[in-house]
């Protein structure tokens, strides 16, 4: 029954993308509704849970002092961790990160990095002693497909919202003010827009059926003034260079959408 069921939704699919449709009666190149709460999470530095349609995800940052890395004597850290909890999808299971949750680390980090969100310079307390490492997690709560999209908007929102103790050095000593914080020094800001080739269409943030059907993918992470900081390409099948060129027109103009929304982060 599962199998014949499968296939009809399949049908469905394929018939109505022939017509220019989708199964939830979005345009090719619309999102789903997307909404965003910032400062979530109290404890955290800063945090923000991200839905976009039934794809939920939450992101914390916290801070903490450490020693530089030896070859970045005078640059902060962070790192980036995604956990795709088993209560979100029958098809997460317990335990470590598996591939999926290490590539949406990685592209997600890059997207931060490459922009970049942060002069990781402005982290810097002592050159050679002392930097502020921060821990950007993410958590899926939901799954719906999609999880790129969502999981970078959460990890930026939160580093927007990010507030830091003031830090002082008295004689190579120092001081961390609990009672007086600051707001992360943002140096720029990015979106990353995903999109899956299905049955030769083009289709902006594809829900779970979509990608379950879907012949590959590429996200495009962009900063402000428009430039691309990141990309990454997913499934084994092919894009054309029209296609590639089709999908970094429409993300570029689906990236504008985005950054409206984070106008509205305070």
């Amino acid at each position: 029954m599962v199998n014949i069921l499968s296939q009809i939704c399949e049908e469905n699919i394929i018939d109505l993308l022939n017509q220019e449709k989708r199964i939830d009666e979005r345009s090719f190149d619309d999102y789903r509704d997307i909404t965003i709460n910032t400062d979530y999470i109290t404890k955290a530095e800063g945090s923000a849970m991200v839905s976009i349609g039934a794809t939920t995800a939450v992101a914390g940052v916290k801070a903490s002092l450490t020693t530089p890395f030896s070859n970045s004597p005078d640059e902060g850290i962070i790192i980036t961790n995604t956990e795709l909890l088993a209560i979100a999808s029958r098809n997460f299971e317990y335990g470590p990160p598996n591939k999926f949750a290490v590539e949406i680390s990685r592209v997600v980090d890059r997207t931060i990095r490459e922009a970049p969100v942060i002069d990781f310079k402005d982290l810097s307390i002592v050159d050679d002693s002392t930097c502020w490492k921060l821990h950007i997690d993410i958590y899926i709560l939901d799954f719906d497909g999609n999880i790129m999209d969502t999981a970078c908007l959460a990890a930026v929102c939160a580093l927007l919202t990010t507030k830091l103790p003031r830090v002082t050095t008295v004689n190579g000593e120092v001081n961390v003010d609990y009672d007086n914080m600051v707001s992360l020094p943002v140096k720029n800001r990015s979106v990353l827009c995903s999109i899956a080739k299905l049955y030769g269409q083009l289709l902006v943030d594809p829900s779970a059926v979509e990608e379950s059907l879907m012949d590959t993918s590429i996200s495009i992470a962009f900063r402000e003034d428009g430039s691309i900081c990141a990309m990454q390409k997913c499934g084994l099948d092919v894009l054309t260079i029209e296609e590639v060129k089709k999908s970094i027109n429409i993300a570029f103009n689906k990236s504008r959408e985005l950054f409206s929304i984070l106008d509205k982060i305070k």
